[in-house]
């Protein structure tokens, strides 16, 4: 399981950042900001950047680690 951080973007964007640390491994994603979906680009628990026709899922395309395991509270 990883723990996640979310970085907020200014007003005019449409998403915020999200950073999740698992050890040894920091991946990264976003979350929109009206539509609440969550893109996962780099996983934390494999450490690869992900396949970018699947990131918009939030399922790491190598190891299957999906963001919706945890629960994000935005």
């Amino acid at each position: 399981m990883a723990d996640y951080k979310i970085i907020k973007n200014p007003p005019d964007y449409d998403h915020d950042n999200i950073e999740f640390i698992s050890f040894p491994f920091k991946g990264k994603g976003y979350i929109g900001k009206k539509s609440k979906e969550i893109g996962l680009e780099r996983c934390p628990i494999c450490g690869r950047e992900n396949w970018a026709m699947v990131v918009a899922s939030g399922i790491c395309n190598w190891c299957g680690y999906s963001v919706h395991e945890i629960n994000i509270k935005y």
